[in-house]
């Protein structure tokens, strides 16, 4: 969160550290999020991997840092899934809405 980097400057705390929240989260479930707070209407269609090959000049990497040590610090950062509820919150208070449908 954007409010832990002043907190960590006034700690004088220095070296490495992951700023992520607990947990994972797929591409799929953040489209099920803008589509449930955003855009009702929004639709996709996954790649297999045979097709992602296709298109990509590398393989996908699905990676998890480890925030043991952000989380030593600061024990309350939300977990991944919680974060993105509360954001997606924000955004659809904000009056986010989706953007015009491209027309072919």
């Amino acid at each position: 969160s954007a409010d832990l980097v002043p907190k960590m400057a006034d700690m004088g705390l220095t070296g490495l550290l992951n700023l992520t929240n607990p947990g994972v989260i797929s591409h799929n479930e953040l489209l099920q999020y803008y589509k449930d707070y955003i855009d009702p209407e929004l639709s996709w269609k996954n790649f297999t991997v045979d097709e992602q090959a296709k298109v990509l000049k590398a393989g996908r990497s699905n990676n998890e840092l480890d925030c043991t040590k952000l989380l030593g610090y600061f024990p309350d950062v939300p977990e991944i899934h919680k974060s993105m509820d509360a954001l997606f919150t924000r955004m659809k208070a904000a009056g986010i809405k989706p953007r015009p449908k491209k027309t072919a």
